[in-house]
């Protein structure tokens, strides 16, 4: 005689309790997941910055307008920010932004403080390698003005 052998059976119960803890553990992963991801905002005031975003393009237009242009230039591991001979002296006032996209806690803000050439030096050592744009927005006795340009650190 041959042993009988036994047929398991499947317990549809148990399939729907398993399916049903599987995509609950799957969904409380996914959120924990996205709550622990770092997000890093261009603006942190997004709104109030849309409010006079007109103020920046009028400013942009400005620096664009001049005679003489802003120049930046970067030599080895300093980035010269030339501003026009008619804006050396007093009445400069503003901030620099060494702006990272790809992290802003990276980033790097300093006043506008040219020397009497009317060239402001900023050292890049021990900045990140890659992509960095340098946002100039300055007042040259109450007229505003803005530029931005971009650098590779290599």
């Amino acid at each position: 005689m041959e042993p009988k052998k036994e047929k398991k059976e499947w317990k549809w119960p148990l399939g729907i309790f398993l399916f049903y803890m599987t995509f609950v553990i799957a969904t409380l992963s996914f959120v924990f997941f996205t709550f622990t991801q770092e997000t890093d905002l261009v603006v942190e005031q997004y709104y109030e910055a849309t409010i006079t975003y007109q103020d920046h393009i009028d400013r942009s237009e400005r620096a664009l307008n001049l005679d003489e242009p802003l120049r930046v230039e970067q030599t080895g591991d300093y980035v010269d920010i030339i501003f026009p001979a008619s804006m050396r002296g007093d009445g400069l006032t503003g901030t620099v932004h060494l702006y990272r996209p790809s992290g802003s806690s990276m980033d790097v803000k300093l006043p506008v403080d040219p020397d009497d050439e009317g060239v402001q030096r900023i050292t890049l050592e021990g900045k990140a390698k890659g992509l960095w744009t340098v946002k100039i927005d300055w007042d040259h006795y109450q007229t505003g003005y803005f530029a931005e340009s971009r650098l590779y650190l290599q």
